[in-house]
């Protein structure tokens, strides 16, 4: 295969997560409004998502063993990445669908996806991975403008709506999650196989969940379409979109990964508004836009366009 076709699938990968994760969004909000708790959600989406990884996983082992890449063959430094991975991951989630329990579908998803890419590229340069420079200056500043047009309520910074502050703070420490999932999935260990990698880390997510949801109560979902839409969560939106995301990440850089997938919030916005009456206003696609500009520039100082 060569380095183009690689690079194509890699970007279908990501794109491919992030439209199951805007219409998760939206499944998201229909059961958390239905009476489920964030935490119970995230449990099930974890617990329901691991049979199909591991099932996967025992699979590509059958078929192409790979020397080395069990898990008794890690580094104790290994090791604690996978986990770290898997726990940001569940942090991620819970984040996530607590400020969709306050704000809705879209505005949490916006924040979460287009905020991660800023994250990275400050990391990276803190890091010494990449150097600064007047285009990742340029990116800091469009997206800061972006991110204040988003985050600005309709009535201005005056009496904030209840729970507007809150959901802005999980929305933003979702943000700060992705960030590290995406980190987490870029520097894995080569050796392990996308699935295996996903598998592992998918299963400490649900174990960081299970003391959650054990700690605070479990809500279980009641009736088919709530149980359909948690599997939705379980199947397509952790398995096979984590799964999809984590072999693409692998090929592309962290910056690259994160920015495909804000089609994420794009699919979220625009599903909310088609079936949720939940639009968002031209102020916050103006935000948006900027966030998606910042992320251009950004993209093109990783490939070395100056």
């Amino acid at each position: 295969m060569n380095a183009r076709t690689t690079a194509a699938l890699a970007w279908g990968g990501v794109l491919l997560a992030g439209v199951l994760w805007g219409g998760g969004a939206l499944v998201a909000q229909f059961l958390i409004d239905g009476g489920i708790a964030p935490h119970s959600l995230s449990l099930a989406r974890f617990a329901l998502g691991m049979p199909l990884l591991w099932w996967l996983h025992w699979q590509a082992t059958r078929r192409a063993p790979v020397a080395h890449a069990e898990w008794r063959h890690l580094t104790r430094r290994e090791q604690g990445h996978v986990v770290g991975t898997g726990a940001a991951m569940a942090l991620n989630v819970s984040c996530w669908f607590a400020g969709i329990a306050h704000l809705g579908a879209a505005l949490p998803t916006v924040i979460s996806i287009c905020c991660a890419p800023l994250i990275v590229a400050c990391v990276s340069v803190l890091r010494g991975y990449e150097p600064f420079g007047a285009r990742l200056l340029g990116g800091l500043v469009l997206a800061l403008a972006g991110v204040l047009l988003l985050v600005m309520p309709a009535a201005g910074w005056g009496a904030l709506p209840t729970g507007y502050g809150a959901g802005l703070a999980w929305s933003f420490g979702s943000a700060v999650c992705y960030a590290l999932v995406v980190l987490g999935n870029a520097r894995m260990p080569a050796r392990v196989p996308a699935v295996t990698a996903s598998a592992w880390g998918m299963s400490a997510a649900a174990l960081c969940m299970l003391g959650v949801a054990v700690a605070n109560g479990i809500t279980w979902p009641e009736g088919t379409a709530q149980w359909t839409g948690a599997a939705y969560t379980g199947v397509a939106t952790t398995s096979v979109a984590y799964l999809a995301f984590a072999w693409g990440a692998r090929r592309l850089s962290p910056t690259a990964a994160v920015v495909g997938t804000l089609i994420e919030p794009l699919v979220a916005a625009w599903l909310a508004a088609l079936w949720l009456a939940q639009p968002m206003a031209p102020r916050q696609w103006l935000g948006a836009a900027l966030l998606a500009g910042a992320m251009l520039l950004l993209v093109r100082r990783n490939r070395g366009i100056v």
